[in-house]
């Protein structure tokens, strides 16, 4: 054994015999290194699969992020699509509102976002503030007296708030359960009673809020047109009184504040135009509606 192999040896045997088989059998060295090389390509080809799977889930988690907060601040895509197209009852009548024009708010304009009411205060929805409202918020203006009407009056000039702000089931549902609400909802004797006083009639519409939003045609086609609406229109006392208009168009003929209703173009469009009440426009707005023109049209032809 020459020195050299000797030192070779004594440094590290594993490396000398290695070398030692490897000369003596050329082809078994190839397929070691061949099989090496292999194996490192495998692990090379494992380890960029990882990192390539790695960047995809990091770019799938921001594309969802991302679409998640477009949604957040487009509150056209934030509402209910059942809540907006219409709402079912117990009797199977509903309104779809087709053709419903979806609301699109931006934010940015700062109002008086509260008051104080009879020790309480009550939540005012604004462009401003309308993302931090929660469902207690709409119950309070719901269920608190006149709170519905002092976010009209906060609002006048913005029917598409108020369209929003009446598509919420929480509010409509806190309104229609209030104690001074849900019996003259639920008796037409009541509400009768209650269209027959003069005191309440004259508080309601003598209201400077009351008076403008009857002179705003948007404001009215969007309280005509809401589920809040659609609600009242479905409650027993007023499908009582829809299911006969003959006796309902009496109580308006004998009503000053209701008969002046009669006049009102914008209260006549949105009679004509409601799903629940454009059957009886013609009888309710006494027989001069553009619906009941246009049905004698159709009979004489």
């Amino acid at each position: 054994m020459k020195k050299e192999e000797l030192m070779d040896l004594l440094r590290n045997p594993a490396k000398y015999h290695q070398k030692k088989q490897a000369a003596q059998n050329p082809q078994g060295a190839d397929k070691a290194q061949t099989a090496a090389a292999t194996e490192k390509r495998t692990q090379d080809t494992l380890l960029l699969g990882v990192g390539i799977g790695v960047v995809a889930l990091v770019l799938i988690t921001i594309v969802i992020i991302l679409s998640a907060q477009k949604r957040a601040d487009n509150l056209t895509a934030a509402l209910d699509p059942n809540q907006v197209k219409g709402l079912a009852a117990a009797n199977t009548e509903f309104n779809p509102n087709t053709g419903v024009t979806y609301v699109q708010l931006q934010e940015g304009q700062d109002r008086n976002v509260a008051v104080s009411n009879l020790g309480s205060t009550l939540p005012i929805i604004s462009r401003f503030n309308f993302k931090a409202f929660t469902p207690k918020s709409y119950e309070i203006i719901g269920a608190a007296p006149w709170a519905l009407t002092t976010n009209f009056s906060s609002n006048l000039a913005d029917p598409d708030l108020m369209r929003y702000l009446l598509a919420n089931d929480k509010m409509c549902k806190a309104f229609l359960a209030r104690p001074d609400v849900a019996p003259l909802l639920e008796d037409p004797q009541l509400l009768l009673a209650f269209s027959e006083d003069p005191n309440a009639m004259s508080e309601f519409f003598d209201s400077e809020t009351v008076k403008q939003v009857l002179a705003s045609e948007p404001m009215v086609l969007a309280v005509a047109n809401s589920r809040f609406m659609s609600y009242l229109l479905i409650s027993k006392a007023v499908k009582y009184f829809r299911d006969r208009p003959q006796e309902a168009a009496r109580i308006i003929a004998s009503n000053p504040h209701l008969k002046a209703l009669q006049g009102n173009p914008h209260i006549r469009k949105a009679v004509e135009q409601n799903t629940y009440l454009k059957p009886i426009a013609a009888i309710l707005l006494g027989g001069n509606s553009t619906t009941g023109k246009a049905q004698k049209t159709s009979r004489k032809k």
